[in-house]
Formats: structure tokens, C-alpha cells, sequence
């Protein structure tokens, strides 16, 4: 008789089989009007503002905030566009001091986020935000940390704090409590709730859960030295992880939550990997090979789920490209976005930090418009972006089209 996870991933299965999807074709369609009602809009504003203004600098080059000029109404939050990406500034409201500068950002849907401050000792307290990240509040009965801390935000709202040898679970946000791990065991799957995870780079794949943290090895371990591993499972319910096979780049999928895994060698590009990120969109993946200094070495793309990868971009030389057409270095993870296009993002890169591929990664077009920033990371509810302006700002998008700026320092 086959056992209850077994049954219930049938289940689940068959429920996303009846329910009705919108087609990938109609998404990116909407998407690509989207984009370009944005590219209208923009050129429009730009040629009223010409005419009764002349520009001294451009805002996202400053290394503060942007200021914002009274209007009628009084306030608004500026945004910057471009490339059909937008990013909604500052609002006139109070920005909430985390007391350093972001070292983590963390969102377990689109409205609950959670942030944490870069420190050496004496860590300030955590902050919360329930609205997108447009006002923040500092965690009641915030967990004593002595050292640099790390938050990992679970399904359900749930989240894990861990530094200087510590860890805290709350089940909202607030309420924390410390936890103390059990004696590691080796699990069979990863479970409802839990996240795959590794302690170090090229460590074992380990099972985490927001209330007692690391619980122990996964049995069965994909067949690479992991150094990514997807903080979200996909949307088909796949699990993913990148690294390296002996020198080559490699990616390994799991689809029945950790019992068995599919690894793929991808092709070899000049240079020394360090690491695989990866991006997923419907039966699209994409993955990332970088070396040091976040060397942009390899692109590589599938759009039959990640059972096969065809190369887009591999580096000719182990050092940083000197081409035109992509990004030298990659700061981050990929963003597939929705009307079809991949985001990467080179730190503080000139003309552009922002740089989009319309054919898959083969050449990419660097967007002006937007202001530098120093990386993207997945996030379990979307991406967020640090380091904007070229100082300690973020932004959060559930897309990587959309994004608010956070309404922290």
C-alpha cells in the first residue's frame, strides 16, 4: 500500500493538473505591452520635463537618497524607469533606521518581510515589514545576537535566525525563541515547511525547519558539489541546486522533494567555476556559471523544465569578459522575467548595472535609467536588490520587473 507522502504528491499533482493556467504565450504578451506602454510613458515624461527643466545630474547617481520635491499633492515617491523596469523611490514617510547598514533581506510573501543589519557585536535588533517593505518596525522581544546574524524565511510565514553560534525560530515574526538543533539525522525527504540547505559550500544537502533548524543530511545527495541551492521550491515543485562536477559547471533537480536526483554536467566554458546560480520561470530555466570575482563564464538555457540545456554564452578566456554584448561580472542570481526576457546584474557596472537578454542570454542591452545596484538575490517570495545608489539601500519585486525601494537604511 503506498505511503501517505506518496499519496499526497499524487494528489497535489493531479490538483495542479485541473487547475487552469493562463498560457506562458498570453503572460508574455501582457508583459510585453506592459513593457512598452512604459517605454511610451517614460519618453513622454522625459520630453515634458525638458521643457521646463534642465537637469544638472542624474538622481541615480547620487550616493544618498533622492530628493523629493513638493507637488500637488503635496509628496510623491519618485520612480525610475527603464528597459520596461521600474522601481518606486522613497516615500515622503519616515524611513526606519536599522542602526548598519543591510546585510539581509527576507520575504515569506510578498507583504511580510524581515531585515537584518551587518555588525560585528552589539547587533541591533531585527526589523519587520507586513505592507511590501513601504514602513518597517522593530522586532518586539528581538533574539540577542553578539555577532553577524542570518535570517531564512520559511513557508508560512515563518522564520530562522542564526548567528555567533545561536539560533532563534519565530512563527511570525515576533515571539522569537531559542532553539536548540536535535542530534543531526539523515532524512528521507525534504518535508512540508523545510528547505534544503548547505552549511558550506561544497557541504552535504542538509534538511532545515524554521523551529529547530538543521536536522540532518538528505540521503540521497545530487551527484555535484553544491554551492546554490534554491531558497523556494518551483512552481512545478521542483528543488534546485547548482555547483560543479569535478572542474565542469553542474545542475541537479529533484522532483519528488529530495528522494531521487537528476544531475546535469553542463557544458565547460574557460575558466575555474566557482558556482551555479539559477532561475526558474514555468518550463524555463536558466543557469549561471561564474568564477572569481563573479566572472561571467556561462549561460546556459532550457524550456522543457531543466531535462536539457542548450549553452547561450560560454567565456573564451578564464578572465572577466571584455564583450559588448553581456555583463563582465554577475552579482547574484538570475531574474527570468515575465515577458521573457533574463535580468542579471553586474555591481555597480557602467553604463548600466541592470542589463537584460531578449534571446536567452546570447547578447544582453544594458539599461540606463535605473540606479546602480550591487546584486540581486532570490528571496522564498521574490528578489531583492541591495546596495542601490551605490549605498546601503534595497529594493524588493516579486518579478524583477516591479520593484519598491525599502523604506530602511
Amino acid at each position: 500500500m503506498p505511503d501517505l507522502d506518496n499519496r499526497l504528491a499524487r494528489s497535489r499533482s493531479a490538483l495542479l493538473d485541473e487547475i487552469e493556467q493562463p498560457p506562458m504565450a498570453d503572460v508574455r504578451r501582457r508583459a510585453s505591452r506592459i513593457r512598452r506602454r512604459r517605454a511610451a510613458t517614460a519618453g513622454a515624461a522625459a520630453l515634458a520635463l525638458l521643457g521646463v527643466i534642465a537637469i544638472g545630474a542624474r538622481p541615480w547617481q547620487q550616493d544618498t537618497a533622492p530628493t523629493v520635491t513638493a507637488t500637488d499633492p503635496p509628496a510623491i515617491a519618485p520612480v525610475y524607469r527603464g528597459g520596461g523596469i521600474e522601481i518606486v523611490g522613497l516615500a515622503p514617510e519616515s524611513v526606519h533606521d536599522l542602526d548598519g547598514e543591510i546585510a539581509d533581506v527576507e520575504f515569506t510573501d510578498p507583504a511580510h518581510g524581515i531585515a537584518v543589519a551587518g555588525c560585528d557585536r552589539n547587533c541591533a535588533p531585527p526589523a519587520t515589514t507586513e505592507d511590501g517593505g513601504r514602513s518597517w518596525h522593530q522586532v518586539p522581544m528581538a533574539p540577542v545576537s553578539t555577532g553577524p546574524a542570518d535570517v531564512t524565511a520559511f513557508p508560512g510565514g515563518h522564520w530562522l535566525l542564526t548567528g555567533d553560534g545561536a539560533q532563534f525560530s519565530s512563527p511570525s515574526g515576533v515571539g522569537w525563541t531559542a532553539s536548540t538543533p536535535p542530534a543531526p539525522t539523515t532524512r528521507d525527504l525534504i518535508g512540508p515547511g523545510e528547505l534544503p540547505a548547505v552549511d558550506r559550500a561544497g557541504g552535504p544537502l542538509v534538511v532545515r525547519s524554521w523551529n529547530h533548524g538543521t536536522l540532518g543530511p538528505l540521503a540521497t545527495q545530487p551527484d555535484l558539489s553544491v554551492r546554490w541551492v534554491a531558497p523556494a521550491v518551483a512552481a512545478d515543485g521542483a528543488w534546485w541546486v547548482g555547483g560543479v562536477s569535478g572542474t565542469a559547471p553542474a545542475v541537479a533537480v529533484s522532483r519528488d522533494a529530495g528522494r531521487h536526483w537528476k544531475t546535469t554536467t553542463l557544458s565547460a566554458p574557460m575558466g575555474d567555476v566557482r558556482t551555479v546560480a539559477i532561475g526558474t520561470l514555468g518550463t524555463e530555466v536558466y543557469a549561471v556559471a561564474t568564477g572569481d570575482g563573479g566572472a561571467l563564464l556561462g549561460i546556459y538555457h532550457s524550456v522543457d523544465g531543466g531535462r536539457g540545456f542548450a549553452p547561450t554564452y560560454l567565456a573564451s578566456t578564464g578572465a572577466p569578459t571584455t564583450s559588448e554584448r553581456v555583463p563582465q561580472t554577475v552579482a547574484g542570481d538570475p531574474v527570468p522575467l515575465l515577458d521573457g526576457r533574463l535580468l542579471l546584474v553586474q555591481r555597480w557596472g557602467a553604463p548600466s548595472s541592470w542589463w537584460v537578454s531578449e534571446d536567452a542570454g546570447a547578447n544582453f542591452v544594458p539599461v540606463t535609467g535605473l540606479p546602480a545596484a550591487g546584486e540581486i538575490r532570490r528571496t522564498y517570495a521574490g528578489y531583492v536588490a541591495y546596495d542601490l545608489f551605490e549605498s546601503a539601500w534595497a529594493a524588493f519585486s516579486t518579478d524583477g520587473s516591479n520593484w519598491q525601494k525599502l523604506q530602511l537604511s
